[in-house]
């Protein structure tokens, strides 16, 4: 049986998690706060060579990073996929679920800590986010229109990007910024709405909040927050 380290609280983990749900695939969970902070175990790293979360344990071995685990998992589980049928369709989940994370995600989540901790931002930091965010949100339209899915009639690897990575852009729009840097792009509020509806979003979203006590510990030990 597959089994997938990190814990539940990590988007990061959420993404491999979420497409293993919507795969139906049986997999046991193995939860590791290893990946957060400096304090890595050793025989950690034989399976993550940097020590981060996630990691999927498969027969044939370990798989770090959640972009190579999905490719696994899709490649060796192809049914039902979360890719389409053409090489166009596939380029454009993937163009998609690209741009949600460089241009989103990897933005926002400079202000987590803060977000986390309660602290003071830069100023020089809030700025170049905001920026970012209104700049991407400003473009978001041009990639889906969110009609009922992110890319196409199907749940896909798109779909996955977009119900992990938006929520932490309005949690970090509306505590930094006092608005939700995606209010104003064309039916995508109606979109994540449809979303939140599905089971295994559900399921993720539940395992997060029982799982954040226990991450909340973690980075209370570590660093004082």
């Amino acid at each position: 049986m597959l089994k997938l380290h990190g814990f539940s609280s990590s988007n990061y983990y959420n993404v491999p998690k979420l497409a293993l749900l919507e795969k139906g695939l049986p997999f046991e969970e193995v939860v590791s706060y290893t990946g957060v902070g400096p304090k890595y175990r050793p025989e950690y790293l034989q399976k993550s060579p940097l020590g981060k979360v996630p990691c999927l344990e498969t027969p044939e071995g370990f798989i770090s990073e959640s972009r190579a685990i999905l490719e696994y998992i899709e490649r060796a589980h192809p049914e039902p996929s979360l890719l389409p049928d053409t090489p166009f369709g596939v380029a454009k989940v993937q163009e998609f679920s690209q741009f949600i994370e460089l241009y989103f995600e990897l933005v926002a989540r400079r202000l987590i800590p803060n977000l986390l901790s309660g602290r003071q931002a830069d100023p020089a930091v809030l700025k170049e986010v905001e920026s970012g965010l209104t700049k991407a949100a400003a473009a978001l339209a041009t990639l889906s229109s969110f009609d009922t899915f992110a890319y196409g009639d199907q749940f896909t690897l798109a779909d996955i990007a977009a119900i992990l990575n938006l929520p932490i852009v309005r949690d970090v729009g509306n505590r930094f910024f006092n608005k939700d840097p995606l209010a104003a792009v064309p039916g995508l509020s109606d979109y994540c709405a449809r979303m939140e509806e599905r089971p295994h979003v559900k399921t993720i979203r539940a395992d997060a909040a029982a799982d954040r006590p226990g991450f909340m510990a973690h980075l209370k030990e570590l660093y004082g927050i």
